[in-house]
Order: C-alpha cells, then sequence, then structure tokens
C-alpha cells in the first residue's frame, strides 16, 4: 500500500477523449516519474481502476471532461468537489461513471487512501487516433502539473 498509481481513463481512438492515455504513453518515458508510481490504462473500462485502488496509497484519474471550459483547460478535484451529469445507456461494459466507480470502491473498503482527478476539456471527441492541436501543444505542461502530484520539490 506504499505505492501510488495514475490511471487513465478514456478512448485513444476518439481523439482528445484519449487525453489520458497519450499523458501515460508519455508519463512511460520520462525519468522524473518516481518508481513507486504505477501507470495504469484501463483500456476503456472503469471497472479496471476499481480494482487497482485498494493497492495504492494515492491514486490519480487522468480524462477528458466536459466542463464547459476553454478546450485545453485543464482541471484538479477531489471526488467530493465535482459531480457527475453523465446519463449512460448501460449497453456496454466499457461505459461508467468515475464518481459512481469511486463510491462503489467506497462502499467495498477497496478505496484508496487519497483519490486525485485531473480533467481536460476536450477540444473534439470523434473518430481519430490523435489529439487536436490544442490539447497536444498542452501535453507537456499536463504531464508537469500531474508529476507535481507526486514530487516534494516543483516540477
Amino acid at each position: 500500500m506504499d505505492r501510488d498509481a495514475i490511471i487513465a481513463l478514456g478512448n485513444p481512438l476518439m481523439g482528445d477523449e484519449g487525453i489520458g492515455v497519450f499523458i501515460l504513453d508519455r508519463l512511460r518515458l520520462d525519468s522524473r516519474l518516481p518508481l513507486s508510481v504505477d501507470l495504469i490504462d484501463t483500456a476503456g473500462s472503469i471497472l479496471t481502476a476499481l480494482h487497482s485502488l485498494s493497492h495504492h496509497h494515492k491514486v490519480v484519474f487522468l480524462d477528458c471532461a466536459l466542463m464547459g471550459e476553454v478546450p485545453g483547460t485543464i482541471r484538479r478535484f477531489l471526488p467530493g468537489q465535482v459531480k457527475s451529469e453523465k446519463t449512460l445507456p448501460r449497453l456496454s461494459l466499457h461505459e461508467g461513471d468515475l464518481l459512481e466507480m469511486l463510491e462503489t470502491a467506497k462502499s467495498l473498503g477497496e478505496s484508496a487512501k487519497e483519490v486525485v482527478i485531473y480533467g481536460i476539456e476536450p477540444e473534439f471527441m470523434s473518430p481519430k487516433i490523435g489529439l487536436s492541436e490544442t490539447l497536444a501543444k498542452n501535453l507537456q505542461g499536463y504531464i508537469d502539473g500531474i508529476l507535481g502530484e507526486f514530487s516534494t520539490t516543483p516540477v
């Protein structure tokens, strides 16, 4: 339980919807990432994250989020600071609601001690591999901020 994790949500085949996965791929190559931090790609299934929570002290989730902000805006939230307005058709195992999953984990006694959510406002979410120019140009800034979660010195 002395390990931390960064968990990417989203689908990289849907443009900016996959921002979490694109960040995770870049983090794999970043020498500043502490060895005590696991990188987890949920492969589009939020249930993958459920079983990872109890094995980590701190978990940082990365996802795109429709927040009504300028595309490319990143926001840091704790679970109690945000609410989901998603309507799920419940037709696929690949759909899910992060906040609902966190509540389920908590009720099962499977929650991490600390949970942080980074939401990034997408510019587009449609079938396409790759990020919009807006998110792509901000990628390094997102990574620097996220690495700051695990550093006692500024990144």
